[in-house]
């Protein structure tokens, strides 16, 4: 590997990064901590791709690209789930920085390998994952990358989730952390970049305004009125009714409002400590106005309570990509911690 091209790639880990620890058994946050593993390094979903040259080409990286590489769904441009950084064995293998990236694949491939994939959970820093294929011929890898590729991309995901929340927790915003556990009995913890803009009745308006753009994120609550809640139409048609409310646009008589046209992908999923919630995925639009950008919504019933719960994440970036600033709302929205 080229000496430039190395350099280029270990000045990623000179980011202002939070330490945390942890290992690849299950253990508490104490302890973690007392195994005294550092930060992981990497920009955000980044991947390593540890490969030689003379094999990354032909299907092997076009195969790469279909479970790695492909547009991200619920974003107004296309976008790639993860940033891939093909990486020569040698030049990986000798520097200690890169063995403590975040997300890393290594694909092993020559004649008498067994064919399998063995993972290893924060083994050079936390949060981290690496996997490794080791494989004999063509067909045994390209069949290993598909049967696992939604593993590793939920891994490196929770990853992602994880650094977040550690970053925001180190700067957290103690008084709206104190606001929402006293007004909803639950909690999202965000950076003291966040402010309160709406302190509603039963809703709340957190906004971070970075420059050229905007994060939102709107918790509504409402009587919990039977499982029809949970049907996509409920989910959209509440979701405006709730923006034309509380989210106005700068011009007058504009506010948000769902973009009907647009795919919206829905999924089950389970957030905070074991909540099973609906997830949808889609984009926004400003009414009489030009504004737009993608949203990532959360809902779920607050069985103690009785009652429906809306967390939604809404990005406005005209000028720059969306998927960074989304996955930052995800990751707090994921770390919901109840009272």
């Amino acid at each position: 590997m080229k000496k430039g091209r190395l350099v280029k790639y270990l000045m990623l880990f000179c980011l202002p990064m939070t330490v945390l620890v942890c290992c690849s058994k299950k253990k508490t946050q104490s302890d973690n901590e007392s195994m005294g593993l550092p930060a992981s390094g990497g920009k955000t979903l980044e991947v390593v791709l540890v490969i030689p040259d003379e094999i990354y080409k032909g299907d092997i990286k076009d195969t790469i690209g279909k479970y790695f590489m492909k547009a991200c769904k619920g974003l107004p441009q296309a976008e790639p789930l993860f940033d891939v950084v093909q990486m020569n064995p040698s030049g990986f293998f000798n520097s200690d920085m890169l063995k403590k990236h975040r997300n890393i694949i290594i694909i092993d491939h020559k004649a008498g390998n067994p064919n399998k994939l063995t993972k290893q959970i924060n083994y050079k820093s936390y949060p981290q994952a690496y996997f490794q294929f080791s494989t004999s011929d063509r067909d045994s890898l390209y069949s290993l990358i598909a049967r696992y590729s939604n593993t590793i991309r939920e891994q490196f995901y929770l990853n992602e989730y994880k650094r977040v929340q550690a970053a925001f927790k180190k700067l957290e915003n103690i008084n709206i952390t104190k606001t929402l556990k006293s007004k909803f009995g639950f909690y999202l913890t965000v950076s003291e970049e966040f402010y309160l803009a709406t302190n509603d009745d039963d809703f709340v308006w957190l906004r971070k305004e970075p420059k050229d753009g905007s994060l939102g994120l709107m918790i509504y609550t409402m009587p919990y009125k039977g499982e029809q809640m949970f049907e996509q139409e409920y989910i959209l048609s509440l979701r405006d009714s709730i923006t034309k409310k509380h989210i106005p646009g700068p011009r007058r008589g504009s506010y948000m409002g769902v973009e009907r046209r647009a795919e919206f992908v829905r999924d089950t999923t389970v957030i905070g400590n074991d909540i099973k919630a609906i997830e949808t995925r889609g984009l926004w639009r400003l009414f009489n106005d030009f504004m737009g950008g993608p949203f990532v919504n959360y809902c779920f019933l607050d069985k103690k309570n009785n009652r429906f719960v809306m967390i939604d994440g809404f990005v406005y970036s005209p000028r720059n990509p969306k998927r960074d600033q989304l996955i930052q709302l995800e990751a707090v929205i994921r770390g919901i911690k109840e009272n």
